[in-house]
């Protein structure tokens, strides 16, 4: 092997992301020659392909495998990757996302340092709201030499983000990801931690999540049955598998805990559900598995909440399960109060029976405090006096990496940190507490209260910190802005066009709500700031309040990219506007259409906007374009 990692990315349809996901490949601290990734479409109908082609003169390190027909899932193209690689290492890397320059090339020479068979790094996700971490529980400290399935929650983190591993191991046990519709990572990751013996840690943000709103296929609607179903296929296969005694626990535990309770039960979806008959098919399917193999359920279900549940479901008191499933969802909303310095819920009469429901830990900001001459920020904390606060952070808000550790100092169920400490940071800020080594809490303003017929307008407020002498815009830097190039976006809002990047030579340009636009690249200001150069060299906006990206994920459907004049193949209507409303007139075979732009419909449907002013189609099968 000449290689020390192989990076495999699996591809379908995601030409939005993979100039970014690509170009954070080449951009890692690490010499190229050392680096192979491996990109495996999987018959992408959109310019996937394309894309991938046109750097692969520019990478070496790059290679392209092309599938001949489309697998439906990330399963297939990974195994290919697998059987292709020729590093020491593997990572998986899907193409919507990106990897950390220091902090993967670090992670890699750790677990290279300490001849790890596996290293866990910190996976930051990126969304609309925000930016926040993700499984604190397999990246909270720099660690060598572990077990790897024996750190606690392992198997709650089973996907590809963060995670490093030999291949000779993958390859050596003949590790496969399974074909399902979903839950092949869960498979593949649980025989993998299983198989590992040592394992390397690294609080590094190394992976990189895309959860933005214009990434569609990660909106779309699943059904539960059908992920239970694979779930229960999943739950076949490891107990077929020879693991670890403790693996193996560790394992069935967070799918019985997780996929046959959480996610099946403890949702909305469940209540509403006219099925619920075949929830409890399901769960009945799961004991009887576990018997059948020697097992009881009941030894797998660790956290108090899900014995609750697991009493309600094999007693079939479902009106009580309707009753707890509920008073879990309200979370902060439900009526709680304080008994032996724990936050309990209140337990209507039918759930009496069941053990508390309590809150591990709760913490309420008391102001500011004079004390021995100094002024202290005081909190007050419940919780079990056996819970430790290992940490408390100045967490910016919407930006949770962005953290500042504070010294501080508990008596009598309160914490006290000197005023000065709050100092050190020039940001928007909450105050979280870190437990149990990984788990975040952030500091409420409010105590909980079960007054009948009155609650607390603000029950779930957090305490946030603002800057009084600086105007910090975290929502716009953290938020608002794109970090790669859409390539298409649409106008949301009007906006001006520049000559410049700094935005100081303005053009007489005039724009129209939904129409599309192509951009050329992503450039910033002196100061920072991202703006959308375009393919004709005008600069605007990046702020994701104005523009929007465009999935071409439907170019085989619709065209995208404007035609001066179009045929029209089959009868369609005119319309006034992009929302296709009024119908001013029809258009028959064999029409020709002259094509001023394009615009999206306000439900993400591109139309041709007509040089008369009017709107139809872009759908090819009733428009040619000349």
């Amino acid at each position: 092997m000449d290689k020390l990692i192989t990076i495999i990315v699996p591809v379908y349809n995601k030409e939005l992301f993979l100039h970014d996901c690509i170009e954070s490949i080449n951009n890692l601290d690490i010499d190229n020659n050392l680096v192979e990734a491996i990109f495996v479409d999987d018959c992408s109908t959109d310019h996937s392909l394309s894309i991938i082609n046109s750097y692969l003169d520019k990478y070496n390190f790059l290679e392209l495998i092309q599938l001949e027909e489309n697998t439906g899932s990330p399963a297939e193209p990974r195994n290919v990757g697998i059987e292709k690689a020729s590093g020491k290492y593997i990572t998986f890397l899907d193409a919507d996302d990106w990897l950390d320059r220091e902090g993967f090339p670090n992670l890699l020479k750790q677990a290279e340092a300490h001849h790890s068979d596996i290293a866990f790094g910190q996976s930051i996700k990126h969304d609309d709201k925000g930016i926040s971490k993700l499984g604190r529980f397999i990246s909270y400290k720099i660690a060598n030499h572990l077990v790897p399935y024996k750190i606690d929650k392992i198997f709650r983190a089973v996907g590809p983000p963060g995670k490093i591993i030999k291949t000779e191991i993958i390859k050596k046990e003949n590790i496969k990801f399974k074909h399902l519709k979903f839950g092949e990572d869960k498979l593949f990751f649980i025989e993998t931690i299983s198989r590992c013996k040592s394992a390397s840690m690294n609080t590094a943000h190394v992976y990189h999540v895309n959860r933005f709103n214009e990434n569609q296929s990660l909106v779309t609607e699943t059904n539960i049955l059908e992920k239970t179903e694979d779930n229960l296929t999943v739950l076949k296969e490891i107990l077929k598998l020879d693991l670890p005694d403790e693996a193996e626990f560790q394992a069935i535990s967070r799918i019985i805990e997780v996929d046959f309770i959480s996610r099946l039960y403890n949702k909305k979806r469940y209540l509403k559900s006219n099925r619920k008959s075949e929830f409890h098919r399901y769960f009945n399917e799961v004991v009887s598995l576990l018997n059948v193999n020697g097992k009881n359920i009941e030894d797998y279900i660790i956290e108090d909440k899900y014995k609750n549940n697991y009493k309600l479901i094999k007693m079939e008191r479902y009106d009580a399960l309707n009753n707890y499933i509920d008073l879990l969802i309200k979370g902060g909303k439900a009526d709680r109060y304080l008994m032996k310095n724990q936050v309990h819920f209140l337990m209507p009469e039918s759930l009496k029976d069941l053990i508390p429901v309590k809150e591990e830990m709760f913490a309420v900001y008391e102001g500011t405090h004079f004390i021995s001459d100094n002024f202290y920020e005081s909190i007050r904390v419940y919780k079990n006096s056996e819970t430790k606060i290992d940490n408390i952070l100045l967490t910016e808000i919407y930006n949770e990496p962005n953290a500042i550790a504070v010294k501080f100092q508990e008596k009598d169920g309160r914490i006290f940190i000197n005023s000065n400490e709050f100092k050190k940071a020039d940001f928007n800020f909450n105050l979280t507490l870190i437990y149990y080594g990984y788990k975040p809490y952030k500091v409420n303003m409010n105590l909980p209260n079960v007054n009948e017929g009155i609650s607390l307008k603000r029950q779930n407020f957090r305490a946030e910190f603002m800057q009084k002498e600086r105007d910090v815009k975290v929502k716009d830097n953290v938020k608002r802005y794109f970090h790669f190039n859409p390539k298409y976006i649409n106008v949301l809002k009007k906006f001006n066009h520049y000559k410049d990047i700094e935005f100081k030579n303005k053009l007489d340009v005039d724009v129209e709500l939904g129409e599309v636009i192509e951009v050329r690249a992503i450039e910033y200001t002196k100061k920072g700031t991202p703006r959308l150069v375009l393919k004709n060299g005008e600069v605007i906006t990046a702020n994701r309040n104005y523009v929007g990206a465009v999935s071409t994920e439907k170019n085989d459907k619709y065209y995208y990219e404007k035609p001066d004049k179009v045929k029209i193949l089959n009868k369609c209507n005119e319309y006034e506007t992009r929302k296709f409303k009024n119908n001013i007139n029809t258009l028959n075979k064999n029409d020709v259409i002259s094509i001023e732009k394009i615009v999206i419909s306000p439900k993400g449907t591109p139309r041709f906007k007509t040089s008369n002013g009017t709107y139809i189609t872009t759908n090819r099968a009733y428009v040619e374009a000349l």
